[in-house]
Order: structure tokens, then sequence, then C-alpha cells
């Protein structure tokens, strides 16, 4: 097994129910520590850059690491 079908693999997890359920906790729980780490002070950038996060993993991007929305920047 060579990089690309790990890396394959990985994507087609991602896409899953599961991958997409792990991927949310692993997400949330991370800005649960920024949040604990920072005191609350920045939770709104927090949450900015978990919600961006997940937009590019998981099912609801068609395209893992790239932003499918018309309006990105």
């Amino acid at each position: 097994m060579n990089l690309n079908d790990i890396t394959r693999k990985a994507q087609e997890f991602l896409k899953s129910d599961k991958g997409e359920e792990i991927s949310d906790k692993v997400l949330d729980g991370t800005a649960g520590v920024a949040n604990k780490v920072t005191g609350g002070r920045h939770a709104d950038k927090i949450q900015g850059a978990r919600d961006t996060a997940d937009k590019h993993l998981g099912k609801d991007d068609g395209t893992p690491g790239r932003d499918s929305t018309p309006d990105a920047k």
C-alpha cells in the first residue's frame, strides 16, 4: 500500500457517516480546548475556524481540502 492508497482510503472514510461523526467530535474537542486555553476570549474566531475546517472535511464538501461554495474567499 502506497501513500496514494492511504490518502484515498482516508478521504473515503471522511465521507462516510462514521468519518463525519468522528471528524465532528475531533473538531468540537479541539475547539473546546482552544476556548479553555484562551479563556473564551476568542470563541467567535475559534468557532469560525472549526466551521471552516468542517466544510473541508467529510461528506458536506465534494472535494476534501477544497471549499466548493461559490462565495468562498
